[in-house]
């Protein structure tokens, strides 16, 4: 509400903004937001309500997905997270070229778009020249560190001494809306080690994935470093990213 000024003073509607008097006072105002009902009904919002179903579908699965994945990040506060992830999600959503716009799923999409998505400030490719090779046989995932090569220590954080690598996987079921996932913690490593060290990691998903169920792999490093024969971890200094997206 906004008070008219100067010496022409209105009552009724132009465009959008009512003019109105109260009180012996003349106030102006913009018109109030559509009804609930013709926002859920009315066909001159049909392609908002289409619009809002897709990207609040991918909201809902990115806070699944992060909430799975708090283990493996930094303990902090991870402002924009939630909204980075969304709008990476809701971009697979529509890349799905089988669902009808408005029902469009993130299985059906273009589930590469996420590979690399980084979680937190420093990138796992800036650390690694190559992400590990992943297979995927029934309930079996199996993840080759072999021929990955070292860590860019240039790229490390000042006062590492030595690395971790964690991996964790999610499985999101897009129509029951479950959630599964398990962290593995790796073995520290000297930060001169080769990735390749790390072998072949096989992580047991219980049951094989079902068809309405999309699998993320995440992976993490953590940095520590040693003092005194104690291993400390480097706050703040964790890399996580998503390692691979699988679907049956």
């Amino acid at each position: 509400m906004a008070k008219q000024t100067g010496s022409l003073t209105l009552e009724g509607t132009m465009g959008n903004v009512i003019f109105y008097k109260r009180n012996g006072k003349f106030y102006s105002r913009s018109k109030g937001s559509p009804k609930k009902k013709r926002l859920k009904e009315g066909p001159e919002f049909e392609n908002s309500r289409r619009v809002s179903s897709e990207f609040g579908h991918a909201s809902k699965f990115a806070a699944k997905l992060s909430r799975s994945c708090v283990g493996l990040l930094n303990p902090s506060r991870h402002d924009g997270l939630h909204g980075r992830l969304t709008s990476k999600m809701h971009k697979v959503v529509q890349s799905d070229p089988v669902s009808v716009y408005g029902y469009r799923r993130l299985r059906f999409g273009d589930l590469g778009l996420m590979h690399g998505f980084d979680f937190e400030a420093t990138s796992l490719k800036s650390l690694i020249a190559n992400l590990p090779f992943v297979d995927y046989q029934g309930q079996i995932v199996q993840v080759d560190f072999n021929k990955i090569g070292g860590m860019d220590k240039k790229t490390a954080p000042g006062g590492a001494t030595h690395y971790r690598v964690d991996l964790l996987w999610c499985r999101l079921h897009e129509v029951n809306e479950k959630v599964g996932y398990q962290e593995y913690q790796g073995n520290i490593l000297d930060l001169d080690d080769s990735l390749d060290l790390n072998g072949i990691k096989e992580m047991d998903l219980g049951s094989a994935l079902q068809e309405e169920e999309v699998l993320f792999l995440v992976m993490g490093i953590v940095f520590l470093q040693e003092v005194n024969g104690k291993m400390n971890e480097l706050a703040g200094k964790r890399a996580v990213g998503v390692l691979e997206v699988l679907k049956r």
